[in-house]
Protein backbone atom coordinates (compact mmCIF):
# COMPACT_ATOMS: atom_id res chain seq x y z
CA UNK A 1 0.00 0.00 0.00
CA UNK A 2 3.04 2.51 0.98
CA UNK A 3 4.50 1.59 -2.38
CA UNK A 4 1.59 2.11 -4.29
CA UNK A 5 0.97 5.48 -2.25
CA UNK A 6 4.60 6.36 -3.27
CA UNK A 7 4.52 5.91 -6.57
CA UNK A 8 0.85 7.55 -6.83
CA UNK A 9 2.51 10.71 -5.11
CA UNK A 10 5.89 10.22 -7.36
CA UNK A 11 3.64 10.21 -10.69
CA UNK A 12 1.31 13.19 -8.90
CA UNK A 13 5.15 14.81 -8.73
CA UNK A 14 6.59 14.20 -12.15
CA UNK A 15 3.45 15.14 -13.72
CA UNK A 16 3.51 18.55 -11.73
CA UNK A 17 6.78 19.09 -12.58
CA UNK A 18 5.90 18.45 -16.22
CA UNK A 19 2.66 20.72 -15.95
CA UNK A 20 4.98 23.68 -13.64
CA UNK A 21 7.57 23.51 -16.80
CA UNK A 22 4.83 23.88 -19.64
CA UNK A 23 3.08 26.52 -17.74
CA UNK A 24 6.79 28.14 -17.34
CA UNK A 25 7.21 27.24 -21.39
CA UNK A 26 4.16 29.02 -22.28
CA UNK A 27 5.01 31.85 -20.18
CA UNK A 28 8.68 32.63 -21.51
CA UNK A 29 6.58 32.01 -25.53
CA UNK A 30 3.68 34.44 -24.07
CA UNK A 31 6.77 37.09 -22.98
CA UNK A 32 8.32 36.47 -26.24
CA UNK A 33 5.32 36.58 -28.31
CA UNK A 34 4.24 39.37 -26.09
CA UNK A 35 8.22 41.33 -26.74
CA UNK A 36 7.62 40.62 -30.35
CA UNK A 37 4.40 41.64 -30.49
CA UNK A 38 5.11 45.14 -28.83
CA UNK A 39 8.30 45.42 -30.75
CA UNK A 40 6.42 45.22 -34.17
CA UNK A 41 3.84 47.96 -32.41
CA UNK A 42 6.37 50.35 -32.18
CA UNK A 43 7.70 50.02 -35.85
CA UNK A 44 4.26 49.82 -37.50
CA UNK A 45 3.80 53.17 -35.02
CA UNK A 46 7.40 54.23 -36.32
CA UNK A 47 6.23 54.12 -39.65
CA UNK A 48 2.61 56.03 -39.44
CA UNK A 49 4.45 58.38 -37.62
CA UNK A 50 7.03 58.42 -40.71
CA UNK A 51 4.33 58.70 -43.01
CA UNK A 52 2.70 61.45 -41.37
CA UNK A 53 6.09 63.51 -41.19
CA UNK A 54 6.90 62.95 -44.82
CA UNK A 55 4.38 64.64 -46.12
CA UNK A 56 4.54 67.58 -43.53
CA UNK A 57 8.18 67.71 -44.72
CA UNK A 58 7.81 67.65 -48.51
CA UNK A 59 5.08 69.93 -48.33
CA UNK A 60 7.09 72.79 -46.49
CA UNK A 61 10.09 71.97 -48.66
CA UNK A 62 7.82 72.79 -51.58
CA UNK A 63 6.78 75.55 -49.92
CA UNK A 64 10.30 76.63 -49.30
CA UNK A 65 11.14 76.06 -52.95
CA UNK A 66 8.38 78.20 -54.15
CA UNK A 67 9.09 80.71 -51.87
CA UNK A 68 12.91 80.82 -53.04
CA UNK A 69 11.98 80.93 -56.62
CA UNK A 70 9.42 83.70 -56.00
CA UNK A 71 12.22 85.86 -54.38
CA UNK A 72 14.79 85.18 -57.83
CA UNK A 73 11.84 85.78 -60.62
CA UNK A 74 9.77 88.80 -58.67
CA UNK A 75 12.34 91.31 -59.37
CA UNK A 76 11.93 90.16 -63.02
CA UNK A 77 8.52 89.56 -63.00
CA UNK A 78 8.43 93.67 -61.89
CA UNK A 79 10.64 94.89 -64.64
CA UNK A 80 8.38 93.17 -67.45
CA UNK A 81 5.71 94.27 -65.99
CA UNK A 82 6.60 97.93 -65.97
CA UNK A 83 8.33 97.95 -69.20
CA UNK A 84 4.73 96.98 -70.62
CA UNK A 85 3.27 99.43 -68.57
CA UNK A 86 5.16 101.90 -70.05
CA UNK A 87 5.05 100.73 -73.46
CA UNK A 88 1.23 101.22 -73.72
CA UNK A 89 0.92 104.85 -72.60
CA UNK A 90 -1.42 106.86 -74.19
CA UNK A 91 -0.12 109.70 -75.61
CA UNK A 92 -1.59 112.37 -78.31
CA UNK A 93 0.93 113.35 -80.70
CA UNK A 94 2.07 117.03 -81.39
CA UNK A 95 0.21 118.77 -78.10
CA UNK A 96 2.77 119.47 -75.63
CA UNK A 97 -0.18 119.98 -72.74
CA UNK A 98 -0.64 116.42 -73.21
CA UNK A 99 3.05 116.20 -71.55
CA UNK A 100 1.29 116.90 -67.91
CA UNK A 101 -1.06 114.23 -68.48
CA UNK A 102 1.84 111.61 -70.09
CA UNK A 103 3.56 111.77 -66.97
CA UNK A 104 0.97 111.49 -64.88
CA UNK A 105 0.72 107.87 -66.38
CA UNK A 106 4.49 107.20 -66.07
CA UNK A 107 3.85 107.92 -62.60
CA UNK A 108 1.12 106.13 -61.73
CA UNK A 109 1.57 102.75 -64.21
CA UNK A 110 5.25 102.97 -63.02
CA UNK A 111 4.81 103.63 -59.16
CA UNK A 112 6.48 106.27 -59.22
CA UNK A 113 5.82 109.38 -56.74
CA UNK A 114 7.33 112.12 -58.35
CA UNK A 115 8.48 112.41 -62.80
CA UNK A 116 9.93 115.16 -64.23
CA UNK A 117 10.88 116.21 -67.74
CA UNK A 118 13.49 118.73 -67.83
CA UNK A 119 15.73 120.16 -70.42
CA UNK A 120 20.05 120.27 -69.68
CA UNK A 121 19.89 123.29 -67.64
CA UNK A 122 17.50 121.42 -65.18
CA UNK A 123 14.11 124.16 -66.50
CA UNK A 124 10.83 121.99 -65.81
CA UNK A 125 9.10 121.25 -69.14
CA UNK A 126 6.67 118.89 -67.82
CA UNK A 127 5.62 116.71 -64.13
CA UNK A 128 2.94 114.84 -63.07
CA UNK A 129 0.60 116.36 -60.69
CA UNK A 130 2.58 115.30 -57.50
CA UNK A 131 5.54 117.18 -57.57
CA UNK A 132 5.90 119.51 -54.66
CA UNK A 133 9.20 120.92 -55.46
CA UNK A 134 9.83 121.06 -59.40
CA UNK A 135 12.96 123.14 -59.02
CA UNK A 136 14.30 120.91 -56.50
CA UNK A 137 14.02 118.01 -58.48
CA UNK A 138 15.14 119.84 -61.78
CA UNK A 139 18.25 120.95 -59.61
CA UNK A 140 19.01 117.40 -58.87
CA UNK A 141 18.71 116.14 -62.74
CA UNK A 142 20.64 119.02 -63.81
CA UNK A 143 23.54 117.67 -61.61
CA UNK A 144 22.93 114.20 -62.82
CA UNK A 145 23.92 115.94 -66.23
CA UNK A 146 26.89 117.74 -64.97
CA UNK A 147 28.14 114.49 -63.46
CA UNK A 148 26.94 112.42 -67.05
CA UNK A 149 29.57 115.11 -68.95
CA UNK A 150 32.04 114.47 -66.52
CA UNK A 151 32.19 110.87 -67.28
CA UNK A 152 32.19 111.45 -70.75
CA UNK A 153 35.27 113.45 -70.58
CA UNK A 154 38.16 112.96 -73.23
CA UNK A 155 35.84 110.68 -75.31
CA UNK A 156 34.69 108.67 -72.80
CA UNK A 157 31.42 107.03 -74.08
CA UNK A 158 28.68 109.40 -71.88
CA UNK A 159 25.82 107.60 -69.66
CA UNK A 160 22.65 107.49 -71.11
CA UNK A 161 21.08 107.12 -67.51
CA UNK A 162 22.21 107.46 -64.21
CA UNK A 163 20.70 106.43 -60.36
CA UNK A 164 21.03 107.95 -56.93
CA UNK A 165 19.66 105.34 -54.28
CA UNK A 166 19.36 107.13 -51.06
CA UNK A 167 19.51 106.28 -47.60
CA UNK A 168 15.58 106.49 -46.90
CA UNK A 169 15.03 104.05 -49.47
CA UNK A 170 14.42 106.31 -52.27
CA UNK A 171 15.54 105.62 -56.11
CA UNK A 172 15.82 109.02 -58.11
CA UNK A 173 16.32 107.75 -62.06
CA UNK A 174 17.50 109.82 -64.64
CA UNK A 175 17.45 109.16 -68.60
CA UNK A 176 19.42 111.24 -70.37
CA UNK A 177 17.76 111.57 -74.23
CA UNK A 178 17.89 113.78 -77.30
CA UNK A 179 14.84 115.23 -79.43
CA UNK A 180 15.94 116.88 -82.01
CA UNK A 181 19.28 119.04 -80.91
CA UNK A 182 18.03 119.24 -77.46
CA UNK A 183 19.28 117.39 -74.89
CA UNK A 184 16.60 116.64 -72.25
CA UNK A 185 15.91 114.24 -69.37
CA UNK A 186 13.54 112.16 -67.99
CA UNK A 187 13.54 111.92 -64.02
CA UNK A 188 11.64 109.76 -61.62
CA UNK A 189 11.59 109.12 -58.10
CA UNK A 190 10.73 105.85 -56.70
CA UNK A 191 10.68 104.25 -53.01
CA UNK A 192 11.07 100.98 -52.09
CA UNK A 193 10.90 99.85 -56.14
CA UNK A 194 13.95 97.80 -57.79
CA UNK A 195 14.63 99.74 -60.81
CA UNK A 196 16.93 99.14 -63.47
CA UNK A 197 18.77 101.59 -65.43
CA UNK A 198 16.87 101.19 -68.42
CA UNK A 199 13.70 101.06 -66.69
CA UNK A 200 12.11 104.72 -68.61
CA UNK A 201 13.20 103.66 -71.87
CA UNK A 202 9.52 102.24 -73.36
CA UNK A 203 8.23 105.40 -72.00
CA UNK A 204 10.77 107.40 -74.72
CA UNK A 205 8.65 106.83 -77.39
CA UNK A 206 5.53 108.34 -75.60
CA UNK A 207 7.21 111.52 -74.98
CA UNK A 208 8.82 111.99 -78.60
CA UNK A 209 5.30 111.76 -79.72
CA UNK A 210 3.97 113.98 -77.74
CA UNK A 211 6.51 116.38 -78.54
CA UNK A 212 6.02 115.81 -82.44
CA UNK A 213 9.52 114.51 -82.87
CA UNK A 214 11.52 111.46 -83.06
CA UNK A 215 13.67 110.70 -80.12
CA UNK A 216 17.56 110.02 -80.50
CA UNK A 217 18.97 108.11 -78.39
CA UNK A 218 22.69 108.17 -78.44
Amino acid sequence: MMNYLAAIIGIGAALLLLIAGYLVGIKRGYNAREQLRKQNLEQIEAMAALQQYQPSSDKQGDENLRTTIRQILNPLIQREQLSFELSNLKATSGHRSDLAALLDQIAEKGNFSEVLLSNEDGWPLATNCNVRDPEKLGAISSLLLVLADRIARDNAPAPLSLMVHDESNKVTLCRIFHVGNQRLSLTAVSTGTQLTLTALDPALVKVDAVLGQKVGVN
